[in-house]
């Protein structure tokens, strides 16, 4: 083994360990009954509506931006994201007959779960460097996962035409947008903070990581792991492999490399998003097709993450 191979190796299992171990407490918490359903579903609405848009928002407001150097990240964001989308619905019209499956398909190939799991990859990997590129590059993400995910689902589970109104009101409601958005606009007119706002708005967001991970290890249930149909498979592939696939050779085309190439990658090996199971469900999907993907692509992305940092490594492109 040259030591190429295995500094990158090390470097890998530095990214994805942390996180591991995280969700690895989650599963022994819940085993041991010191977390429940209710726990992890009242923990998520507060990170979601408090701690991870303070969390977004110090990323930026702290952080020296170039907004130009950000711009081939968006760029990609937004191309490969819209590939990923149009290809996964004209396969899922072509080969999965049932249509209320499709959504969920679809999903599972373009959108994933950035906000926590792909942000605790990028600091891993690349600590309080990684964070303002990758609070921009997970804006651009949310906005588009609210509205192709609208429109998957719409054409999968309802009878109804979207109402593109409603979805960019909705957007704009999204606490992780204002979050981000909020913080870009008093970063560019650097306006000042108190500094006991600073500390304290510091001391929520900070909670946001590790909190998330563990309650994400806490509802994990691999006992429904493995139930379910081909879709289950095809949705595993397409958030695991062709995703980052997708989205490297675009980063490639737009001559991205280093560490903004590993944010890309970190960021597309994410699981399936969890938002994803209560739209889906809510709209009378199948939830345990998505509870079975969001599962194995959870432990999944923790392997596919390392692998493909080994590779893009040993390519030279890190």
């Amino acid at each position: 083994m040259n030591s190429d191979f295995l500094s990158s190796l090390i470097f890998s299992v530095n990214v994805t360990l942390p996180t591991l171990l995280l969700l690895l407490i989650g599963m022994v918490l819940r085993r041991r009954q010191f977390l429940d359903d209710a726990f992890c579903e009242k923990a998520t609405r507060l990170i979601f509506n408090l701690t991870l848009p303070l969390l977004l928002f110090f990323n930026v407001y702290d952080s020296k931006i170039d907004y130009a150097d950000q711009l081939p990240l968006i760029i990609v964001a937004f191309l490969g994201t819209t590939f990923l989308f149009v290809s996964a619905e004209i396969f899922a019209g072509k080969f999965i007959a049932e249509k209320r499956e499709r959504c969920t398909f679809v999903q599972s190939v373009f959108r994933g779960n950035n906000g926590i799991l792909g942000l605790a990859f990028c600091v891993n990997a690349y600590g309080n460097a990684a964070f303002a590129p990758a609070s921009i590059y997970s804006a651009v993400l949310i906005f588009l996962y609210n509205i192709y995910g609208v429109i998957t689902i719409t054409r999968s589970l309802s009878s109804t035409k979207v109402r593109f109104s409603a979805v960019f009101f909705n957007i704009l409601k999204n606490p992780l947008i204002i979050g981000i958005v909020s913080g870009l606009a008093m970063n560019f007119f650097a306006v000042p903070l108190p500094e006991a706002v600073v500390s304290i708005g510091h001391h929520l967001a900070n909670i946001t990581l590790p909190l998330a991970l563990i309650c994400t290890g806490a509802t994990i249930n691999f006992k429904t792991m493995g139930r379910g149909s081909r879709v289950i498979s095809w949705g595993v592939i397409g958030r695991l492999i062709v995703a980052p696939a997708v989205m490297i050779a675009i980063s490639r085309l737009f001559g991205i490399s280093g560490m903004e190439l590993g944010i890309v990658l970190l960021m597309t090996t994410t699981p399936l998003a969890a938002a994803t199971y209560a739209m889906v469900r809510g709209m009378g999907g199948n939830g345990v097709t998505v509870a079975n993907i969001i599962g194995i692509t959870t432990i999944g992305s923790a392997f596919a993450s390392s692998l493909g940092l080994i590779i893009l490594s040993q390519l030279g492109w890190l």
